[in-house]
């Protein structure tokens, strides 16, 4: 009787322990909390090579200047020897004119392809066609290497006399949610200096930085340039990796 539960309980630990490692075969290292990966994301370490997949929506396709601009800002801010690539694809629309974030992660569990491994850390990026919870929020980082960009508030506030362009809205944007990604400010990259913004959360104080939370949150008469980090969150950055 013994040996008979012995071995039972033998089994049960390899079928468990089996099954642990299925789970994680795919997006287990994506799938955690939003700045878990800051040292990976500005480190040459562990990931000397950073892959950005992009799914948008039809319309919402980012434009290549757009591109170009992240591509020059992450490159004077992380270490990857190996390079920056990034991946395009367009995905069906969402039905929904307004998504919350289970909306969102359920499309990127649907559509997702690349996962960090090896020697690439993979970063996910979806562009919807809508709006995000009925209010004026234009981008969402949910994840340690996934964020959303709402295309529709954009589209509708920029490129029109008086609005800003397009293009530096959504450089602007790309770059500020690569921020959090890289643990700004406070959220994975500690602070040497206090500047977090007491009343919005993992933002910057300085209403000049990129990191602050008007960038986010849709204030886009206030953008009429792309901005850049503060020497605070650049500070944070070197001393967690980066440059």
């Amino acid at each position: 009787m013994r040996r008979n539960f012995i071995l039972y309980y033998l089994f049960c630990v390899f079928f468990i322990s089996g099954s642990c490692k299925k789970e994680q075969a795919e997006g287990f290292f994506d799938y955690r909390t939003l700045g878990a990966s800051a040292h990976d994301l500005l480190s040459s370490a562990k990931y000397p090579s950073l892959q950005i997949e992009i799914q948008y929506m039809p319309g919402y396709a980012p434009d290549a200047s757009a591109l170009n601009n992240l591509v020059t800002f992450l490159n004077s801010r992380i270490n990857k020897p190996s390079g920056i690539n990034i991946i395009q694809e367009e995905i069906g629309p969402s039905s929904l004119s307004v998504s919350s974030l289970n909306n969102i992660v359920n499309i990127e569990r649907s559509y997702r392809n690349y996962f960090t491994g090896n020697d690439v850390i993979s970063v996910y990026v979806l562009i919807t066609n809508g709006y995000y919870s009925g209010n004026n929020i234009l981008a969402i980082s949910y994840w340690n290497t996934s964020f959303c960009v709402f295309g529709k508030p954009i589209d509708d506030n920029t490129d029109q006399p008086g609005d800003v362009s397009r293009s530096v809205l959504l450089t602007t944007i790309l770059e500020h949610e690569f921020g959090h990604l890289m643990g700004l400010v406070d959220q994975g990259s500690p602070m040497l200096t206090n500047h977090r913004d007491p009343a919005n959360g993992a933002h910057c104080s300085n209403p000049d930085c990129l990191m602050y939370y008007n960038v986010e949150a849709g204030f886009t008469d206030i953008i009429s340039a792309v901005p850049s980090l503060d020497a605070n969150c650049i500070a944070d950055l070197k001393a967690n990796g980066g440059k």
